[in-house]
């Protein structure tokens, strides 16, 4: 309907393409997800400002359909693009850029870069502290996250 109604690079016609990869995603059909999260993806940068947190948001998509298809590597290129968007368009505490620095975490977790993935984490929960509420449910996400890779490198004690 929207196509039929809208100019073919309208906003609103990404923000469908990008709820129908949504659904993919859910239904775990990954291939179908990234190619409706390409396609908003690629509508959305040619619409939108250059650094518009949409096209963030494309940019993790895609990285999670990455790191769910077990493609760590591209999953954490499209992580680092997002980050570096956020930070350009985000203050330096906001929500979104600890979700990017969670989700590098993930990768390097699920790579068993066990360092480099509670570094990431210890970002990502120390900046949730500073911006969410306490008893915010991020927060509480965050710390199995850290107690995990302990326990993945063995530091029973720590977790």
């Amino acid at each position: 309907m929207r196509e039929k109604c809208l100019p073919s690079d309208h906003p609103h016609i990404a923000r469908s393409l990008n709820n129908i990869g949504g659904v993919y995603n859910s239904k775990g059909e990954y291939d179908r997800a990234l190619d409706y999260y390409s396609k908003c993806l690629k509508m959305r940068e040619k619409c939108l400002p250059s650094d518009h947190p949409h096209i963030a948001r494309s940019l993790n998509n895609i990285g999670n359909i990455y790191n769910s298809k077990g493609e760590y590597d591209r999953a954490l290129d499209y992580y680092s693009k997002c980050l570096k968007m956020r930070e350009k368009c985000f203050p330096s505490d906001h929500p979104d850029i600890a979700t990017s620095l969670n989700n590098i975490g993930l990768v390097y977790d699920n790579k068993g870069e066990y360092d480099r993935a509670l570094d990431y984490y210890s970002k990502c929960l120390k900046m949730r502290e500073k911006c969410l509420p306490s008893d915010h449910l991020h927060i509480a996400s965050s710390l199995p996250a850290i107690g995990n890779v302990y326990n993945n490198r063995g530091e029973y004690d720590r977790t």
